[in-house]
């Protein structure tokens, strides 16, 4: 029976990856902001999972604190990298595409200043996921896949378990600042999306699967009605292509 278990990155979940165990090898979701990867070992270690039973690392999208240690976990766990080709050009060079990162609200403008100009290590993603294709987990021993749901950036993924568990990271958050800390039935939008209309039409790709728990980059879990409830709040009524 796979599981998901979450890795913070920062406390509270204001930044999170995951791990799902799976009937032998187990996946890494998101590498955090660099230098993270110490504190991924250390929490794999007291989940009880050795590093060597990680057969796969997945980097859901193209934002520095979901693949900032991405290129240093590769090395550590000598496992291979999966992301979507349209996020590859920030992986390759170890920064993140700002034109992707429009303000989901005025008071996020400081954080883009501060955040604008970070880097990492490079790397080239050994597995790449093109257009709209999914990718089946089984071989990694893992029942489900990988969905293509752009939006928050053009690339980002998301995984849906059989097991009713979701990882749609940045597609929302919930909670106050950048997620977590309290009060995590707060559903928002995070600090930045790319295009709201395919936002929305990833939220309605991931709302016809059967899946019932979400987990988030910031803020979570939540659950189907909280999902539904940021829909409605914030997309269902969209109707044009201009987003700024």
């Amino acid at each position: 029976m796979n599981s998901v278990i979450p890795i913070s990155i920062w406390s509270r979940g204001m930044i999170n990856c995951f791990l799902i165990k799976g009937t032998e090898k187990h996946i890494l979701v998101d590498t955090g902001i660099p230098n993270s990867e110490n504190k991924i070992i250390a929490q794999l270690n007291k989940q009880g999972v050795n590093k060597k039973d990680i057969g796969l690392i997945i980097v859901t999208h193209a934002h520095i604190d979901h693949f900032g240690s991405a290129y240093k976990l590769k090395q550590l766990l000598q496992v291979p990298i999966l992301a979507h080709q349209l996020d590859v050009e920030s992986y390759i060079t170890g920064k993140a595409d700002i034109s992707t990162m429009k303000l989901n609200k005025p008071q996020w403008w400081l954080f883009k200043q501060i955040i604008k100009n970070q880097s990492t290590e490079p790397f080239q993603p050994d597995i790449l996921i093109n257009g709209d294709a999914e990718y089946n987990l089984k071989e990694w021993g893992t029942n489900g896949k990988i969905i293509h749901t752009p939006g928050h950036t053009p690339g980002s993924l998301s995984i849906i378990l059989e097991n009713g568990e979701a990882i749609i990271m940045d597609m929302m958050a919930s909670g106050i600042l950048l997620g977590g800390v309290m009060f995590h039935e707060r559903i928002k939008h995070p600090p930045f999306h790319d295009n709201i209309i395919e936002l929305k039409n990833s939220f309605e790709k991931v709302l016809s699967l059967k899946a019932e728990v979400f987990y988030l980059g910031h803020g979570g879990p939540v659950n189907k009605s909280q999902i539904i409830r940021y829909y409605n709040k914030y997309l269902k009524n969209i109707s044009n292509t201009s987003y700024v």
